[in-house]
């Protein structure tokens, strides 16, 4: 599939390519280019989006300080990959 850069420097993911993936609005691509000059690229699902629900778990409860900072602390390191 083929993409086309606009004068803006964005690019349109195919629909195709969107559904494949299971991308949803929120979502990101992270981006790398190898040594070999290939495009790469990484699902990251959600981004801030993922952090929903932190400060009450299922049972109502409220979280602890500790609990907020582990989910944020997974989150932040997913993200750098």
């Amino acid at each position: 599939m083929v993409a086309t850069l606009t004068s803006k420097g964005q690019i349109t993911l195919p629909k195709a390519i969107r559904d494949r993936l299971g991308m949803e609005a929120g979502d990101r691509l992270d981006f790398r280019v190898g040594n070999d000059g290939e495009l790469h690229g990484k699902l990251v699902k959600g981004g801030i989006l993922r952090l929903a629900g932190i400060a009450r778990p299922d049972d109502g409860r409220p979280r602890t300080l500790a609990e907020m900072d582990q989910a944020i602390a997974l989150e932040a390191a997913e993200t750098r990959g």
